[in-house]
């Protein structure tokens, strides 16, 4: 079985972290602009106390992408700079 992206699980708690005090704060009647700068500010705390472990997991993936030990090669990539370089040599 795949792993499950550690983003997704991240994502959907940061969204619920803003949503929830938006709710709340527009059914108490606080205007709506003022209601989303409050949300974001409450929910930008929230993921940085409780959210940690969360983040670093997506941080450890993404830095797990980005850095592979071997470089990815496809069949065609031979071809392809075969004519690449051909099309650059000046004749």
């Amino acid at each position: 079985m795949k792993n499950f992206p550690a983003w997704l699980p991240y994502t959907l708690m940061r969204l619920v972290s803003f949503i929830v005090p938006l709710a709340v704060l527009l059914s108490l009647g606080v205007e709506g602009w003022i209601s989303a700068l409050v949300a974001a500010v409450i929910g930008i705390c929230v993921s940085y106390i409780f959210f940690a472990r969360s983040r670093n997991a997506v941080a450890l993936q993404i830095h797990t992408a980005r850095t592979r030990e071997k470089p990815l090669v496809r069949a065609d990539d031979a071809a392809e700079d075969a004519a690449v370089d051909a099309v650059d040599t000046p004749k």
